[in-house]
């Protein structure tokens, strides 16, 4: 235990003076910003959405840059507002201009239409480059948090360091539950950025010129995009726009056809083409664009030659989004339908909005959620037919890692779900809307592989539909042709990669990242200039196994972002669980990292999904073991080497520079799969070990 009473939390008469608070909001003030940014730049700009991990990235980097910067008699902290603001414009400014998508095929990126729409950027003249638009956004981001990191880095002079650090982690913590709480009552971005305000405020010292400019700020920032945040609906997930459809463009022709009344509406996403909702009741005259998409939603229900008839059961509708693939089910059977939507906005709009009104029907169960989940969850030999919709995601599942929000979906342990509700001689129907060779064959060799039956495959090649339908059922096994695609898996689920590689664009950004890290150590004085290693290789280590926790977490409990605000508060809760045990118990660094080690061990050897026939408490209690409990034991080694760290805002930087560079590594999964990374947390956390014990044997001698 530690010798100096005024090391434990909480101990001093001072331990809640005016700086101990600031500590506290300047903590909740940046996780809050982060989350906001993080959120408004992916749903105003589009490309960043499938980059917010760079958002966040970026936001670790500027902390770190600020902390080291905190020896300097400059003071940051009046700069954060008009910071923020700059960044939070940049959403409105680069989102109104058209940017192409990285070069290279080594990745799949949604962009466009189907025939018939009008592209989103079809006729813009501005048009920028993707990778102009993600430095701009990496620069300016790093900038707000190199602001917040250096007031930080003041701050943690003001207390002790364990002390410090646990008041940062607290405001973080704080910062996480006031944006879910604002997310959960699906306020708009207005109030996000009125609330940020009002946060600013709070943060500077109490002058009055300082918070007066703060709160014009604040004020700016909300009228100047006010206009731009009324005219969307903002959902837990995406900024969506609706337009109604009462024409559509005749392929090949700059001439559109006007229906003379609205037969749908088109929803985008985030500035891009998402889905439509249309009206595809049968009319005695209509025009090819309606009759070719009735055809296709009904083509899962029509007899096939290459297909048994269907069974007797219920239908189950994946991605059911505004409801067309419903309103199939209800014109072609009489059977109950069960309608999956991860986006409780999408469904309510199509409750509102959709002519054929296909979720108002008493047959019809809504069901809120992510599809694995359901399928995990959901009772052996139930369902006749299995329906995806388009579950084509326009965002990543989260800012920790590169997985898209319908990664999970597309798995061989998913099929396999799959496989186990449905009833025998159950048929599956998976629409997609990407017309790559190398996804068509990924695709086929994922359904082929789980059914052991040649998938039947259905395209309208010259009509409107951009999609294809991939057919099959639960019944005797077929003669397979060879396929040799690459499969995703529950611990690769990378579907939009062609290969196992790190696409040229990320390659870029990692190596950028990477030396700009490196330079921001010559801000330290001359003949310090150097890493202090065991922070940075501890800051790598947690952001991997943050990443860790959220994917095993999102296989467990959904791909939702209620799911994500969960694991990352428990996440910080453990680190200051791990600070409280620190104060007051001394732990032998054995006592920390041999725990450590056997838990990353066991998280990397027991698969997430094996916890899924447990029943719920055990299965929580188990996860929160297994896969978050090496969090609180590195957050106990980190807080058990900063406790008498003299030069906390140098360890600080180091800590979180590491932790730009495990956000780096984490796209070394793109490779090697999720596992490997807790390889590597578990290789920094031993030399991490070896290194401290190396230091204790030298002072001893």
């Amino acid at each position: 235990m530690s010798d100096r009473p005024e090391d434990r939390l909480g101990a001093s008469a001072g331990a809640w003076d005016k700086d101990a608070v600031r500590l506290l909001l300047c903590g909740l003030a940046a996780l809050y910003w982060e989350l906001v940014l993080i959120r408004w730049l992916g749903a105003s700009i589009r490309i960043v959405a499938y980059f917010s991990n760079l958002v966040l990235i970026s936001a670790f980097f500027g902390l770190g840059v600020g902390a080291l910067l905190a020896r300097f008699a400059v003071r940051l902290e009046r700069a954060i507002a008009p910071l923020t603001a700059l960044a939070v414009m940049l959403g409105p400014w680069l989102g109104g201009l058209w940017h192409t998508n990285p070069s290279g095929g080594d990745e799949l990126i949604w962009i466009g239409a189907p025939l018939g729409i009008p592209s989103p950027g079809a006729a813009s003249s501005r048009i920028v480059s993707a990778g102009l638009v993600l430095v701009l956004v990496y620069g300016l981001t790093a900038a707000v948090f190199a602001a917040f990191g250096q007031y930080m880095g003041r701050l943690f002079r003001t207390h002790p360091p364990l002390r410090a650090y646990s008041l940062e982690i607290a405001g973080s913590l704080l910062g996480i539950a006031l944006f879910s709480a604002l997310s959960w009552a699906e306020t708009s971005p207005s109030v996000w950025f009125a609330v940020g305000s009002l946060l600013f405020v709070l943060l500077l010292p109490r002058r009055l010129p300082d918070g007066a400019v703060a709160a014009v700020i604040g004020l700016v920032i909300v009228a100047a995009t006010h206009g731009e945040t009324r005219r969307f609906l903002w959902s837990p997930y995406y900024r969506i726009a609706v337009e109604p459809l009462s024409s559509v463009h005749e392929p090949g022709s700059s001439r559109f056809v006007a229906f003379g009344e609205t037969l749908g509406h088109v929803l985008k996403v985030n500035n891009d083409f998402h889905q439509m909702m249309l009206d595809l009741r049968p009319r005695t005259s209509e025009h090819a664009f309606l009759s070719d998409w009735r055809s296709f939603y009904d083509a899962p229900y029509a007899a096939d030659d290459a297909l048994s008839p269907l069974p007797a059961g219920d239908v189950l509708v994946v991605g059911a989004g505004s409801g067309n693939d419903v309103a199939a089910a209800l014109r072609r059977t009489d059977r109950h339908v069960t309608a999956v939507e991860i986006d409780p906005a999408i469904a309510g709009l199509g409750r509102r909005l959709h002519a054929e009104r296909p979720y108002d029907d008493p047959r019809v169960e809504l069901v809120i959620g992510d599809a694995r989940t359901f399928f995990n969850r959901a009772p052996s030999d139930r369902y006749a037919i299995v329906v995806f919709g388009f579950l084509d995601s326009h965002r990543l599942l989260s800012a920790f890692s590169s997985v898209r929000l319908d990664n999970f979906i597309y798995t061989e342990e998913a099929m396999a779900e799959l496989r186990r509700i449905l009833v025998p001689g159950g048929r599956v129907a998976l629409s997609f809307a990407g017309t790559q060779g190398w996804i068509h064959e990924r695709l086929l060799a994922l359904v082929d592989g789980t059914f052991s039956r040649p998938t039947v495959v259905k395209v309208d090649s010259a009509g409107y539909v951009n999609g294809v339908l991939y057919l099959n059922e639960r019944s005797a096994p077929m003669p397979l042709p060879s396929r040799r695609a690459l499969v995703p898996t529950d611990d690769w689920p990378f579907l939009y990669l062609r290969e196992r590689t790190i696409p040229g664009h990320n390659l870029l950004f990692l190596v950028v990242a990477v030396a700009m890290s490196s330079a921001a150590l010559w801000l330290l004085p001359r003949g310090e200039r150097r890493l202090r290693l065991p922070y940075f290789l501890l800051g790598a280590a947690f952001f991997l196994l943050e990443t860790s926790n959220v994917v095993r977490m999102a296989l467990l409990y959904g791909s939702t972002w209620w799911v994500n605000s969960i694991v990352f508060a428990g996440i910080l809760l453990l680190v200051l669980l791990g600070n409280l045990t620190a104060a007051r118990i001394r732990m032998p660094l054995t006592a920390c990292v041999a725990p450590l080690a056997l838990l990353i061990l066991t998280a990397a050897l027991v698969p997430a999904g094996l916890l899924l026939s447990l029943a719920p408490w055990p299965r929580a209690f188990v996860a929160v073991m297994i896969f978050l409990g090496p969090v609180y034991f590195g957050g106990l080694l980190f807080a058990r080497l900063i406790e008498r760290e003299r030069h906390l805002y140098q360890a600080y930087g180091s800590n979180v520079l590491g932790a730009v560079v495990g956000g780096c590594a984490e796209y070394v999964s793109l490779i090697h799969g999720y596992r490997f990374l807790l390889a590597l947390a578990l290789l920094s956390y031993l030399v991490v070990f070896l290194l401290l014990r190396r230091t204790a044997v030298t002072a001893a001698a």
